[in-house]
């Protein structure tokens, strides 16, 4: 009996806190953590929307959410479906979070206007569009992200560190029993691009890379990252290891 009282009593908090107006819990959680910002919260955590979401002073816009109960239970994760809007960036799919701890992501189409892009890094100036769909992707801290998706750079230039006019790239991201491959291509680019990049798990990639170029310049600065070939391509062979650049021992 008293068993049967104290799960009652878990069962009505958790509830309370599920239903509970999001305008309520707002406050709360910005004391929490102060890398999630919610302005103008509407709903609840179960279906819920806010004007603007910020996440570690990231603008990502307008969200609203619906947790799916039934995907929640059956794969024992915490399934959502959601939608962001806003001038940079939009994207609707499913998230969700698994109990490794590891960001899950499922049939996910986005669009990302570069100048976005440009916020979050200040080694390149790039601008275009970002789109594509992620089918399946699981990413977790310090460990290689297994990701199937296809992801587009259309009207894609660089103002710096080089100068590249626009065209489009494309990247097909498929996973390897914890290694990632990434297959690239360009259409009606200054630069043809065609090969792959391979992740292993333990952070070290390999390039195998065919690249070409009329640009008389980009072609020099080519040939000093790879062999040229006796069609006049380049071919970009490399190896190395990313840990010391994201900060992994």
């Amino acid at each position: 009996m008293k068993k049967l009282i104290f799960l009652g009593l878990i069962s009505f908090v958790l509830a309370a806190i599920w239903l509970m107006p999001l305008v309520v819990l707002a406050p709360h959680i910005g004391k929490v953590t102060n890398k999630l910002s919610l302005k103008n919260p509407s709903g609840t955590i179960w279906n819920g929307e806010v004007n603007q979401l910020n996440i570690d002073n990231n603008y990502l816009g307008k969200v609203n959410w619906e947790v799916d109960p039934l995907q929640s239970l059956k794969t024992l994760s915490l399934k959502t479906k959601f939608n962001i809007k806003s001038k940079d960036i939009n994207a609707f799919g499913v998230a969700g979070i698994n109990i490794d701890k590891s960001l899950i992501i499922h049939n996910t189409q986005f669009d990302i206007n570069a100048s976005y892009v440009n916020t979050l890094q200040n080694k390149a100036k790039l601008s275009g569009t970002f789109n594509g769909f992620i089918k399946n992707a699981a990413i977790k801290k310090d460990v290689v992200p297994q990701i199937d998706a296809i992801v587009n750079w259309q009207d894609g230039a660089l103002d710096s560190p080089i100068k590249l006019t626009e065209g489009d790239y494309r990247a097909v991201i498929t996973p390897e029993t914890g290694d990632l491959n990434i297959k690239l291509s360009s259409k009606e680019a200054p630069i043809e691009l065609n090969g792959d990049i391979k992740l292993q798990k333990d952070w070290i990639f390999t390039t195998n890379l065919i690249t070409k170029s009329s640009n008389a310049g980009l072609m020099a600065m080519m040939k000093f990252a790879g062999k040229p070939q006796t069609d006049g391509s380049i071919a970009i062979k490399q190896k190395g290891d990313l840990k010391p650049f994201i900060g992994i021992n």
